[in-house]
């Protein structure tokens, strides 16, 4: 077994915004789970699993090291799994979960709250650190924990494969994503920016639930505005448009809106390798001029990522994510911020479709619902997940405390539904 496990670019850029969010009072870089339970799970269990399943991946018990080479280092020991607890009920309690930090330091990358709801019913809570493992992967381990009656895999996490390429054609390569950036900063994004700066430090977040009626009139726009598979492209631009709107409303005109829209980079029906965060970002822009309508928004977004991967900008980025792997986190937040006059995005972009098929029981108990929460920097201290579970279209709204209110927040999440709806 290796002693460390290095991190590959984007893994080193979740921990650049845990290092964001840490140094402004959050929590940091993690990520959120909720499983609703039709009844209570045998706490046994479920702590007996997780330590199996530390002694096949010893990396749930690693801390992050290094600081030319960024890297896991794995516990010498043989560990206990992550921790499990057991929470009464109480309003929100979900939310306050979230916001207790990962001691990450310490090897902590991943927490198991069950939460007792009335009725004998139960929520599963499942919290990790984003520089682990993207969504998809975290659903898969959840889906190995609770299939009781299987053995866990051998670890098996080979990179992909990928075209081996000399120092000097790397860095001309990224220079290509470094020259997009400049040139969006010539109508540089403006956030709301921490307009409560005496609120509490505190993620909050809320859920647009569609039934299935919805669901499949929401779909039938998206295939009306982009054609068949293009969920997740009406999504984005409905996303922009709203929130646009937002930024009227605040009286904080924004020059440009930056989106940033995540493309998985492993192959397809694959999860390997499981601990990783396997994602590039398309970085998009949008002025003002071009979300009058949501058939404009949808004409820039295909048009700028057609021309975005015929220049292999997604390949550009990627490689720029791992060359900025050498920095240490300071000075990559520093130089990232600093391309876009100190705004990482105007909004944080998520859509991970149809949540794994296989969660449908946990531990031989039916789950009856499920939430996906990430967290989001300060800026631009808002952002959406778009997911699909049992073929409804859910969408988690994600703000900052300091940036947002919650009314603010109920009217984008509102318009953003309206907008779904009826385009």
């Amino acid at each position: 077994m290796r002693a460390r496990q290095y991190l590959n670019g984007c893994d080193y850029l979740m921990l650049g915004f845990d290092y964001e969010l840490r140094r402004h009072g959050f929590a940091g870089n993690t990520c959120q789970i909720v499983l609703e339970l039709a009844s209570a799970l045998p706490t046994g269990a479920l702590e007996e699993r997780l330590n199996a399943l530390v002694t096949t991946y010893p990396v749930l018990r690693a801390r992050p090291c290094g600081l030319i080479l960024p890297q896991w280092k794995l516990p010498r020991r043989a560990a206990a799994g992550p921790s499990v607890r057991v929470h009464r009920d109480e309003p929100e309690l979900a939310q306050r979960l979230f916001n207790e930090p990962l001691a990450t330091t310490r090897g902590e990358l991943a927490r198991f709250d069950l939460i007792q709801r009335d009725g004998g019913r139960m929520a599963l809570v499942f919290t990790w650190a984003h520089a682990l493992m993207d969504a998809p992967s975290a659903e898969h381990l959840l889906a190995l924990i609770g299939r009781k009656e299987l053995p866990f895999a051998a670890p098996h996490s080979p990179p992909p494969a990928r075209t081996r390429l000399g120092l000097l054609e790397r860095f001309k390569r990224a220079w290509k994503n470094l020259y997009q950036i400049d040139q969006f900063s010539r109508a540089a994004p403006r956030s709301p920016g921490p307009r409560y700066p005496k609120a509490p430090a505190r993620l909050q977040y809320r859920v647009e639930t569609f039934s299935a009626a919805e669901t499949e009139r929401v779909r039938g726009n998206g295939v009306h505005f982009c054609g068949i598979l293009g969920d997740a492209q009406y999504h984005a631009a409905v996303a922009v448009l709203e929130l646009h709107q937002l930024h009227q409303r605040l009286g904080c005109p924004s020059a440009s809106y930056v989106l940033p829209v995540p493309v998985g980079l492993r192959p397809k029906g694959t999860v390997e390798p499981l601990f990783g965060n396997e994602v590039g970002m398309l970085m998009l822009q949008f002025l003002p001029e071009h979300l009058d309508s949501i058939a404009h928004a949808v004409t820039m977004l295909k048009m700028q990522t057609e021309q975005a991967m015929r220049a292999g900008l997604l390949e550009s980025g990627r490689m720029l994510s791992d060359l900025f792997r050498f920095l240490p986190l300071p000075a990559y937040m520093s130089v990232l911020k600093r391309g876009l006059r100190g705004e990482i995005c105007s909004l944080f972009y998520g859509d991970t479709a149809a949540v794994n098929p296989l969660l449908t029981t946990f531990l031989g108990v039916p789950i009856e619902n499920f939430t996906h929460v990430a967290a989001v920097t300060p800026s631009p201290g808002l952002g959406v997940i778009f997911y699909y579970f049992r073929g409804q279209l859910r969408v988690t709204v994600l703000h900052l405390s300091t940036v947002l209110n919650e009314a603010e927040v109920a009217e984008f999440a509102a318009g953003l539904r309206a907008r779904l709806l009826n385009p």
